[in-house]
């Protein structure tokens, strides 16, 4: 299901693609950077000659810009004008705002319905903030020294300074500063390495052993949103199912067409093991689910506890993004009595999944 694709017209297709969704996530990037407060401190701190060679930002989006009212077209004279017009200086934000159900019948038709519209919403949403926090930037810039800085305090007051001219009174106060890059005047140096601490995304497919025999594999999707106190460790609460449906006529009216499974669950994940952009750790996952079958005579369904452990390969993209693989085993209710690793109403799910986690 991950392989890459093998004809010509598939290949044509992705590439085809790929230039709109770089102008999607583009597009949702501005050409100003952030500093942060600390950072701003510390550059302050340097002689003026040296405060542009190495500033720590991060791009800004195009939904938080604090530089979205001005014109990409500013000169030397407009730079002049604007900080030496006075202390304060207001932009022209836009914050204007664009401004019969059916029943659950119970069938694992249904339940495999309301998860792939699930998927399908929740995929479209990640694809577009994945892709542009791989291409938004964080790390180190080069700044001329005579760079414009725009000072934010934390009541949204607004003034323009110089990054030469900085001083600790002017910056007292302040909770970000912006370098705006109308002019192409930044020089990115190198990006930050990946940077979990915060809140995290995750969104991640792949198959595992179906419910019942005669089937194929069952396709397995998951996905968990949560937070990282530290860069090594996070909590995360996250939703799954798998589907499946038998490749062959049902041999007793009693077996199985179609099968899905679906939990929800709270995960603690950890991350020791590093090896330059390679990381490695443990996952375990305790939560509910709910199995349903679909057979000639109806339709079965159970739930229970369920717990679920693995390990987790990752491979940091950007500082904000990264792919991950996981493999593990999840022991969750069973409709089938004989299901592979089934005893005692439950049964053993193995599970591998590809996917990313935004930072």
């Amino acid at each position: 299901m991950f392989s890459p694709a093998s004809t010509p017209a598939r290949r044509h297709g992705a590439n085809r693609w790929a230039p709109w969704l770089l102008l999607a996530s583009t597009g949702c990037l501005s050409q100003s950077y952030e500093i942060s407060a600390p950072e701003l401190q510390r550059l302050v701190g340097l002689d003026p000659e040296e405060r542009g060679d190495h500033v720590r930002v991060t791009q800004q989006t195009a939904f938080g810009n604090d530089t979205s009212g001005m014109s990409t077209e500013l000169d030397a004279a407009d730079w002049a004008l604007l900080i030496a017009s006075g202390t304060s200086h207001d932009l022209d934000l836009d914050d204007s705002d664009s401004g019969d159900d059916e029943g659950d019948d119970g069938s694992a038709e249904t339940a495999l319905a309301v998860a792939v519209a699930a998927v399908a919403v929740t995929a479209t949403a990640a694809l577009t903030v994945g892709v542009t926090e791989g291409v938004r930037f964080d790390g180190w810039v080069q700044a001329p020294v005579q760079h414009p800085v725009l000072l934010v305090d934390a009541w949204g007051e607004r003034r323009w300074a110089r990054l030469e001219t900085l001083t600790f009174d002017q910056v007292r106060g302040v909770d970000r500063a912006v370098l705006p890059d109308f002019a192409d005047d930044l020089r990115r140096l190198e990006r930050h390495p990946l940077d979990r601490a915060g809140f995290v995304y995750q969104l991640e497919l792949g198959a595992e052993p179906a419910a019942f025999d005669g089937a194929s594999l069952a396709f397995a999707a998951r996905g968990a949103l949560g937070f990282m106190p530290d860069q090594h460790y996070g909590f995360l609460f996250g939703a799954a199912f798998a589907s499946a449906s038998a490749e062959d006529p049902p041999q007793r009216p009693t077996s199985a067409t179609l099968g899905v499974d679906h939990r929800v669950f709270l995960q603690a994940e950890a991350w020791p093991l590093s090896a330059g952009a390679w990381h490695l750790g443990p996952y375990a996952e305790l939560g509910y689910a709910w199995a349903r079958a679909d057979d000639p005579l109806g339709t079965r369904a159970a739930d229970g506890w369920m717990l679920a452990f693995g390990a987790a390969l990752q491979l940091e993209w950007t500082t904000r993004l990264a792919m991950t693989l996981r493999a593990g085993a999840a022991w969750v209710p069973s409709v089938e009595p004989a299901a592979p690793l089934a005893a005692n109403g439950y049964r053993l799910a193995p599970a591998l999944t590809l996917g990313f986690s935004i930072y």
